[in-house]
């Protein structure tokens, strides 16, 4: 197991937390100059090039530091992928080197000689359907064995990205493990024969961690308008960004959850919820103010009243990072882990005083200041 990077933040963390050097991977689409010296330096497994820039600037500084740090170019790769819920390959994008430019920047590199290690590619993302997974990887397994012979190209290692998805909403399977397995590992030892290459990744995506996070809300007040009922919210688009997104842009909720205060300290076995055929239509909505902060539409409950709480799950990946918890200056919430039957408190909820701290700018105290009001009333 390992860890995937593109921040010189979360490089600091990997290392520091013991994660071993030879099993991480630096990718994204941009990567600082402090990031990728602390790549080469700390001797990393690889760092996935995106760019012409990007692999001059990452072959001086590995030639400076004498690192093994392998370099693998990004394929946008032109292929026809199904069965995930977004395509990441095969069309405009700030991801990767398109496929017609390729050839180009190979012969770049070996003009300049500059060793190109291997190749990463990212075709799709939370497939959940086992057919569509295989069928996906095995398309992209004839692809890459194709690379060595179309472009001259000696593959030592493959990134192959990942694309194995997590039930986001009611209806929704998890993809499942058991029953790509066996199929899985006869193509990657294919590929593996075929192309020669020495270490093969794949990338977990929020599969692991996905599951392992659950958001807690609680229903402020129940609003009528017009033909809607809004159930108003402690938190939402900034707390957990994925779920307001994806409620917006698929008009579909994520797995919520009514629960009893008296559960809250065993939230790590509360199921998935089941799909609900009777009961009220609320709107669920966070605090802040932007027509864009739904937590979820049309969403289907027993009836909900001031007080209760609700918990959205499958928020372990993209919720608190990936969120604007300074809007409006609500702040960040507490955070908590589940260690078997206890509850540990790992992370403060903001204070007004530490928000202040850190994003307002004092003024002099005894230095008159312009008042805006004043100044407008002048105009």
């Amino acid at each position: 197991m390992g860890c995937d990077v593109s921040s010189a933040f979360e490089l600091d963390v990997a290392l520091s937390s013991g994660v071993n050097p030879e099993n991480i991977g630096c990718v994204g689409p941009y990567k600082s100059t402090r990031l990728l010296t602390m790549c080469v330096k700390n001797n990393i497994a690889f760092v996935a090039v995106e760019s012409i820039e990007e692999l001059l600037e990452l072959a001086a500084l590995r030639k400076e530091h004498q690192s093994d740090t392998a370099i693998l170019l990004r394929l946008n790769p032109d292929i026809d992928i199904s069965g995930g819920s977004m395509k990441m390959g095969g069309a405009a994008s700030q991801f990767g080197i398109a496929e017609s430019e390729f050839e180009g920047v190979l012969s770049l590199a070996r003009e300049r000689q500059i060793h190109i290690h291997g190749v990463h590619v990212y075709a799709t993302t939370r497939v959940l359907d086992p057919d569509s997974f295989l069928a996906n990887f095995s398309s992209l397994c004839e692809y890459l064995a194709a690379l060595p012979e179309r472009f001259r190209l000696k593959l030592e290692w493959l990134n192959v990205g990942g694309g194995f998805g997590i039930p986001y909403y009611k209806g929704e399977q998890s993809l499942c493990l058991e029953a790509i397995q066996e199929e899985l590992l006869n193509l990657q030892h294919a590929l593996v024969k075929r192309t020669g290459v020495r270490r093969l990744f794949f990338e977990s995506g929020r599969f692991i961690v996905g599951e392992a996070g659950k958001a807690v809300v609680q229903v402020k007040s129940i609003k009528q308008s017009m033909n809607k009922t809004y159930a108003i919210c402690d938190g939402g688009y900034n707390l957990f960004h994925g779920a307001t997104a994806f409620a917006n842009l698929m008009r579909k909720p994520y797995f919520i959850s009514k629960v009893d205060p008296e559960n809250l300290n065993i939230l790590s076995e509360l199921p998935l919820p089941e799909r609900d055929v009777n009961g009220e239509v609320y709107t669920l909505v966070g605090p802040l103010c932007t027509p864009s902060d739904i937590i979820a539409d049309k969403y289907v409950s027993e009836p909900l009243n001031a007080g209760d709480y609700l918990v959205i799950h499958q928020v372990g990946a993209y919720a608190i990072t990936s969120s604007p918890g300074l809007f409006i200056g609500h702040g960040f919430p507490a955070e908590y882990m589940a260690t078997g039957t206890d509850i540990v408190q790992i992370g403060k909820q903001d204070s007004i005083e530490e928000m202040k701290r850190r994003y307002v700018i004092e003024a002099k105290r005894n230095e008159p200041q312009p008042s805006t009001y004043s100044q407008l009333e002048a105009v």
